[in-house]
This record gives structure tokens, C-alpha cells and sequence, in this order.
């Protein structure tokens, strides 16, 4: 498992902890101070946003290298072009400032913690970074709006395909449980097999996936569009950003 799909794995795992305390913790406030037992449940909230934050930084330098790494294989005719072009690249990647707020798996992961921490926040207000409840609608650095996913029937949907990990370009929803896929990717996955269940972490749906199960949402395609115009933006700021320096 390469190291992206690591990172991906830490923070489903980060959002299943917060789900996890913040039922431990509504169980608990039946025999104890409410005030005290919700201060630690932001205090975990803040940490774990702190790690994610981290670890989406790290998953976005190593692609960054990744990428970097092929186009030198690609320039160099001799190995001792390849070290010097390497050494050239590697350095210019480690010095780029990444603004991991502005990075869609932080965004995403932020909205998600969100909704375990407090049910309902998406539409009565939104974690602001040191993990407290904030009921302004006032945009800053520490306190983003998560946009890319979709609330439905109380679940947290992604805009990203849960295969290829891309923002979706076709998306399909699974009529038997909800769930949201891009069909070029689902379509092939089944392709050859039959046995294919939704990949959604923790969906409760057993039957296997079939062409006629996956339906058009016009909805969902309106927002993907919405965030594809969001990403071009973001990256021609950045583009610019760089061009300053």
C-alpha cells in the first residue's frame, strides 16, 4: 500500500475515533459534568485536526516529489544528470510553502470531524480550528467552510470517487445504499467481476454491485462542477503565488 493510501487510512480512522468519543461522551454526560466531558471532546477535536493537518502536508509533498521524481527520469540521459536535476527539484519541493487549509482531503476531513463532533453543525455552525463550536458565518484561515461533500439522510457523502481517489467526473449514486461513485470507475471495476460491494467504509449494504443499481444525480453533478471550478481557481492563485516569488 503506497503511502498516500496510508494517510487516507489514518484519517478515516481519525474521524471514526471522533464518532466513537463523541458517543462515549453523550453516554457519559448522563452521570457527569456535561461542561467538563465537552471540553475534552474539543480538546481531542482540536488534536485531531491538528494531526490531520500534518499528515495531509506530508501526503501532499511526497506526491509532489513523486511527480517530481518522474519528470527528472524523464529529462536525464545519464545518472549523473538524474542526481542533479534530483537534488535541484527535491530542494525546490521541500521549500514550497503548502497551505494544507486549502488542500480538499484537509477540507474534507475538517467537515467530517465536524459532523461527528456536532450533529446538525453543517447547517447551526462549524469547528473553527482550536476545535469550538463557532456559530458566525465570518471566513478566516482557522475556520473553513468544508466544502466537496454532501450531506444526505444524515450521512456524509464525498465528492471524490472512493477508488481512484479523484474528484468524480460522472457521478453515479448506488441506489441499495446511497452511495456516491464516478461511473467510468465503478463500471470498470464490475467490469469483470461480479462480486463487487459498495467500497464505502463501514456502508451496511450487501448486495453486490449491478449496472442497473447506479443512477444519475443531478445534484451531486452540479456540485462536482461547482468544485471543479473551486480547484481551477485555487490553482491559478497558487500559480500566481508562485510567479510573485
Amino acid at each position: 500500500m503506497e503511502f498516500s493510501q496510508h494517510v487516507d487510512g489514518v484519517l478515516v480512522t481519525l474521524v471514526d475515533n471522533t464518532k466513537f468519543f463523541r458517543e462515549m461522551a453523550d453516554v457519559v454526560s448522563e452521570f457527569a459534568d456535561g461542561a467538563e466531558i465537552q471540553k475534552l471532546l474539543e480538546e481531542g477535536v482540536k488534536r485531531r485536526v491538528e494531526q490531520a493537518e500534518n499528515l495531509v502536508r506530508l501526503k501532499s509533498k511526497h506526491q509532489a516529489l513523486g511527480q517530481e521524481m518522474q519528470k527528472v527520469q524523464g529529462e536525464s540521459a545519464t545518472l549523473e544528470q538524474f542526481e542533479g536535476l534530483w537534488r535541484e527539484r527535491s530542494e525546490a519541493v521541500e521549500k514550497k510553502r503548502i497551505n494544507v487549509k486549502n488542500i480538499t482531503d484537509f477540507r474534507n476531513f475538517k467537515r467530517s470531524v465536524e459532523e461527528a463532533t456536532f450533529p446538525g453543525s453543517a447547517q447551526n455552525g462549524r469547528v473553527s480550528g482550536n476545535g469550538a463550536r463557532n456559530g458566525n458565518n465570518n471566513d478566516d484561515d482557522d475556520d473553513v467552510i468544508i466544502e466537496g461533500i454532501e450531506a444526505t439522510g444524515g450521512e456524509i457523502f464525498s465528492l471524490y470517487d472512493p477508488w481512484s481517489k479523484a474528484l468524480m467526473r460522472n457521478p453515479v449514486r448506488n441506489s441499495m445504499c446511497g452511495h456516491i461513485y464516478d461511473r467510468d470507475s465503478v463500471m470498470l471495476i464490475i467490469k469483470d467481476n461480479i462480486g463487487i460491494r459498495c467500497p464505502v467504509l463501514g456502508c451496511a449494504n450487501k448486495s453486490y454491485i449491478q449496472p442497473a443499481h447506479l443512477v444519475e444525480d443531478a445534484n451531486v453533478r452540479r456540485q462536482v462542477q461547482q468544485r471543479m471550478a473551486e480547484e481551477a481557481a485555487v490553482d491559478e492563485e497558487t500559480s500566481e503565488e508562485d510567479d510573485d516569488e
